[in-house]
Parts: structure tokens; C-alpha cells; sequence
């Protein structure tokens, strides 16, 4: 069988994790000094990264009942890179608190989806025959 909801929260999460990997991407090019100058086409990738994952990263942990958990941490990595060029001037404490940050995020996603996966997998297992079966031994008797 096939869960509909686990199927949706699977589709979120894969594209909010793809996003924060392009993020931390672009985030690593901007530390790295010996990198050259920032170009305005890296700088236009880095907004809209950012503006996306601003507009959908509440919606998605709302989604996943990590609202709580992740919103914080979401919000201080995409607040202190306001742009490439702020990411490259961060001190090396507060570049490790963004990538310490990021890290805990990108892997609370990754958990979560993991147990989005084994959720997927218990409900492939779920035959119409073995759902028939449960729903019929936890019906009441009949007088």
C-alpha cells in the first residue's frame, strides 16, 4: 500500500534538502578567500537560494513537526549570509556558528527523512489482505 501523506512529506523534505546543499555550496565558495572575486551571477544564485528556502522553509517544517526544532536554526544561517560577499567578511567564529548551524539543520533533515523512508517501507509492506485482516480483529463483537 501506499501512503499519500508519507509520499508528500518525502517530496518536501528531498527538495528542501537539495536546496540547503546548494546553499552550503555557495556558502563555501564564499569562505574560501582564495576563491576568486564574487561574481553577480554566483551573488543572483545565492539570493534566490536564500529567498526560496525563506519562503518555504516554515511551511516545510510545519510539515515535518520540526517547526519547533529547526526554525531558529534555519533563520540564523539565512540571516547572517544575507549575501555572498557578507558570508565572505564573517569572522572565522561566527563562518563556524553559520556552518555549525547549517550542519544542524541539514541533518535533522536528513533524520527525518530516514524516518520518512522506514515509514515508506512499513507501508509497502502493508498488503490489502494483512490491512483486511487488522481492520477485522479490531472490530467489536458482534452480540
Amino acid at each position: 500500500m501506499k501512503d499519500k501523506q508519507t509520499d508528500t512529506k518525502l517530496r518536501l523534505i528531498a527538495l528542501q534538502l537539495a536546496s540547503w546543499k546548494k546553499l552550503h555550496d555557495l556558502i563555501t565558495y564564499g569562505l574560501d578567500k582564495a576563491k576568486p572575486i564574487i561574481s553577480v551571477d554566483l551573488e543572483r544564485q545565492f539570493t534566490e537560494m536564500r529567498a526560496n528556502l525563506l519562503q518555504e522553509t516554515e511551511h516545510v517544517l510545519r510539515e515535518l513537526n520540526l517547526l519547533a526544532d529547526l526554525s531558529g536554526r534555519a533563520m540564523n544561517v539565512l540571516n547572517r549570509g544575507s549575501s555572498l560577499r557578507a558570508v565572505r567578511e564573517l569572522s572565522n567564529d561566527d563562518a563556524r556558528r553559520l556552518e555549525t548551524e547549517w550542519n544542524s539543520v541539514f541533518t535533522k533533515l536528513g533524520v527525518a527523512q530516514g524516518q520518512l523512508k522506514s515509514r515508506r517501507k512499513a507501508f509497502a509492506e502493508v498488503t490489502p489482505f494483512k490491512e483486511f485482516m487488522s481492520r477485522l480483529s479490531r472490530r467489536p463483537a458482534v452480540a
